[in-house]
Parts: structure tokens; C-alpha cells; sequence
């Protein structure tokens, strides 16, 4: 392949990236030319190719721009940048649909309570009443034996930490959130994969932060490359993920793009916050390592948190989450006493009483085998009645999937909501309009004879909508 059109090929991947964006001006033929190290002829070259294409044009005495209507060349998310957020009306009042108790709730992300290992848990709050200490105020950083165990069992999944390294938090989104007030100020720039948790949005709006969105690439999952040129066009002071199994998409990292991903975050000097809800919940091999595991913890160097909970795996109203950090715990815990004493002691002491049960990993194993099982069924009921008309992001991990299809996620909830069912739209996950033909359905709901049924009514709409 000759050079200018390898050139090309390399700005056009990049204006389809979204690093530059609509209407903007590109470098100079000049500056091009010293950039990528060529030619004035091939700049030239490769510059016609993407006029011809559509990519850009020429303004006289002003230079290149990128086309106004590129969307409609281009397919395919771009990152974007917002400098300010306001999602809490819009996802309130679609969350509030959501979870309307009137219908069988395919869209939250919630475990069912089949799923929950309620009888075990039962025992482990009457075991937890016999300590007279779990009615005064208690550890600071969370009860020290459940700190023990976690710091344990992430030391074995590949992050060595102590617990003294460990604070305890109510739930994993206020992990996050500690962690972001530790390392942010109102005006920094934060970057998140596309889509994501649509709870980060609310916590970005409370925190007066910018957002950066790099979206999730099907072949790798986050591209390395393009994440280096977003951090040197915005400075971001954070960067928020999740790793393995993200919500909504279901997408695993692979090793290598984590630790190309912990080197490029390092050297930049970005703070990591990573979200590892789902982590123990893959379907085969062994636990994935989180990310931060590739971080160099250095005492003067950025800080990295990893955020996670009990309320995928065992259940979701106990509001019991963790931050472990090598370096930030410190001015984590600082942060967390300005808002309350202690955390709730009484579930604290059931918690780790049921984990002193040693059932905790039979019970993941169940629940492992059990999601992997309803998303193969989920897949194959949807793909068959819908004639194959939705596109099933299959996960490796987890109990959501993430589907394409050829109807807007906003309206199709109203759809499904005149068969008694609700799903969660792809709007709710992204502050762009990325994934609104895009939608996240709960498998953990099971598949009785009368789920079955509202999955198969549900297919059916695609086929009415669908064009002669």
C-alpha cells in the first residue's frame, strides 16, 4: 500500500474515532506533513482521498475542515466531549418506568430473587444479633474481619492488597463516587467508556465534572491509541471503567489491552477508578484480573481504586460495597467521614457471617452456571421468534445483554409496557445518541412458561415494525 493512502486511511480512522469532530479544523498540509513524518505529496495525496470521500473540506485562506454532515459518511460511534452534565430528569424518568412494579422487569440490572441465597442469609443476620457490638458505632474504615476476607480473596485474583488498603462503602456506586471526590474537582475532565452504568451520569452532574465518552469497539474493546489522543486533546484527571463484563455490553478486555491501557494511564498520569461488579461472574476459565492489577503504585504517583459489591452475587439490598487502593485509601477514608461515622454495622457482621460459611463460592458457581444458561436460552428465544432481526451482543460474564435492533430503545419501551414488561432503552446508557436503537434486557428473570411467553410477544414486535 502507498503512503498517502496508508495517510489517509489513518486521518479517516481518526475522524471516525471522533477525535476530530464535526465542522473542525484539521492540521495544516504542513503540519501534517511534520506529524506524521511524509511527504508534502503524499499530505496532498492523502488530503484529496478524504475530500473525494466525503471526510473533509477546503475553506480557502482558512485550511481543512472536517465535513458538517460527517455522520453521514461515517457509521459507528465517535468519542465525544461534554463539558457539562444533566442526565438525572432523563434517567429518572425513564428508570422510573423501568421499575414500575406493575411489570416483570427486564431492565434493571438487579438479581432475581431465585437467585438470592436467601435462607443462608436469613441464618447469617440471626448469628450477627448475638454480637452486642454490632449496635455501636464501628470501624472506620468497615469491620475488620470482612476487610480481612475481601483484601484476601483480591490479593488471590491478582491485586495485592492488605486491609488496612481497604475502606468499606454502602454499595459499589458510592465507591465510585468516593473515589472521584478523592481525585477530582468540579471542572475536571473524567473519560468513560460508551456505553456504561447509567448511574455514573448522576454522579458526574452532582460533581460538576466534564465527560469524555470513548465507546467500546467490538473488536477490542477499548483501542489503546485512540485513548492516548483523547488524553492529550483533554487532560483528563480520571479515567472510570469496568474492565470485565461491563453494564450494559457485557464487554471483557482482554490482558493485553488492559495493561496497554494501566501503562498509557500511568505515564499521563491518570487516576484509574475501576468498576468490578461483575467480575465473578464469568462463564468459564478462571476470575479475570482487574485492571488496576498493571497499575505501578507509587506514593507520589496517580492512584488507582478498585470499586466493587455483594449486590450482584449475593444480594442487592444489603448495600455493602468496597474501594481497595494501594495509595488513595488514606484520602479516601478522609472523604468518607464527612459524610457519615461508621457503616452499618449489623450488616456488616451478617455479611461476613455468611461468608464464614465458606458457601460464598459454591453459590457463585450456581449462579455462573445458571446465567450462562438463561443468556444461551435468552438468545436463542429472541433470535428465533424476532426471524433474527436483533443484533445479541453475547457476554462472557454477568446477566445482561445488550441488543441492537431496528426499533428506538425510547419507544420500544413503550412497546414492551403494553405486553406487561419493561426493558432498559440504550439511551439511558450514554450521554450521546450513540445506541438509542439499542436496548439491555435482565436474564436473571428466569425463563417460567409465562417469562417465556412475554419474551416470544415481545420478538414479535420487531416482526410488525419490520419492512415488506
Amino acid at each position: 500500500m502507498t503512503k498517502y493512502k496508508q495517510l489517509a486511511i489513518d486521518l479517516k480512522t481518526e475522524i471516525k474515532s471522533g477525535y476530530y469532530s464535526e465542522g473542525e479544523r484539521i492540521p495544516s498540509l504542513r503540519e501534517i506533513q511534520s506529524l506524521k513524518s511524509c511527504s508534502l505529496t503524499t499530505a496532498k495525496e492523502a488530503y484529496r482521498i478524504l475530500e473525494e470521500e466525503g471526510y473533509i473540506f477546503v475553506v480557502p485562506q482558512s485550511g481543512y475542515f472536517v465535513h458538517p454532515n460527517i455522520r453521514t459518511v461515517i457509521s459507528g460511534p465517535q468519542n465525544e466531549f461534554y463539558p457539562a452534565v444533566e442526565a438525572d430528569d432523563r434517567i429518572q424518568q425513564i428508570m422510573s418506568m423501568v421499575m414500575d412494579p406493575k411489570l416483570i422487569s427486564f431492565g434493571a440490572a438487579i438479581p432475581s430473587d431465585i437467585y438470592l441465597p436467601l435462607g443462608a442469609l436469613t441464618s447469617s443476620f440471626k448469628k450477627a444479633l448475638r454480637y452486642k457490638e454490632i449496635f455501636s458505632y464501628g470501624d472506620l474504615q468497615g469491620n475488620l474481619g470482612l476487610r480481612e476476607w475481601i483484601s484476601k480473596r483480591t490479593s488471590i485474583q491478582g491485586y495485592r492488597i492488605n486491609n488496612n488498603q481497604i475502606q468499606i462503602t454502602s454499595g459499589c456506586t458510592e465507591a465510585i463516587t468516593f473515589s472521584l471526590l478523592c481525585t477530582t474537582e468540579p471542572g475536571d475532565t473524567v473519560i468513560v467508556p460508551s456505553p456504561i452504568y447509567v448511574g455514573l451520569f448522576q454522579i458526574f452532574e452532582t460533581l460538576r465534572l466534564k465527560v469524555v465518552e470513548i465507546p467500546y469497539r467490538k473488536e477490542e474493546g477499548i483501542n489503546s491509541d485512540e485513548y492516548e489522543k483523547l488524553i492529550k486533546r483533554h487532560k483528563p484527571k480520571v479515567f472510570l471503567f469496568s474492565a470485565n463484563f461491563n453494564n450494559p455490553n457485557g464487554i471483557l478486555l482482554s490482558d493485553l489491552t488492559k495493561q496497554n491501557l494501566a501503562k498509557i494511564s500511568y505515564l499521563y498520569g491518570i487516576h484509574l477508578v475501576e468498576d468490578d461488579i461483575y467480575g465473578d461472574l464469568y462463564f468459564s476459565g478462571t476470575r479475570p484480573k482487574p485492571l488496576v492489577s498493571y497499575f505501578p503504585s507509587e506514593p507520589k504517583g496517580p492512584k488507582s481504586f478498585l470499586c466493587s459489591s455483594f449486590s450482584k452475587t449475593i444480594a442487592p439490598g444489603l448495600r455493602m460495597g468496597w474501594v481497595a487502593s494501594k495509595s488513595g485509601i488514606r484520602e479516601l477514608s478522609k472523604q468518607t467521614r464527612a459524610y457519615k461515622i461508621s457503616e452499618n454495622n449489623p450488616t456488616q457482621m451478617a455479611v461476613l457471617q455468611f461468608l464464614k460459611l465458606q458457601t460464598y463460592e459454591r453459590h457463585l458457581k450456581f449462579l455462573r452456571a445458571e446465567y450462562k444458561k438463561l443468556t444461551d436460552e435468552y438468545t436463542k428465544i429472541l433470535s428465533f421468534h424476532s426471524a433474527e432481526t436483533l443484533e445479541i451482543q453475547k457476554p462472557d460474564g454477568g446477566f445482561v445483554l445488550w441488543i441492537k435492533s431496528p426499533l428506538d430503545g425510547d419507544k420500544l419501551l413503550n412497546e414492551s409496557k403494553k405486553i406487561g414488561m419493561a426493558i432498559a432503552p440504550g439511551s439511558l446508557f450514554g450521554l450521546s445518541k450513540h445506541w438509542d436503537h439499542y436496548f439491555r434486557l435482565n436474564v436473571s428473570v428466569g425463563v417460567s412458561p409465562k417469562i417465556r411467553e412475554k419474551l416470544i410477544l415481545f420478538s414479535k414486535l420487531f416482526l410488525k415494525k419490520r419492512k415488506p
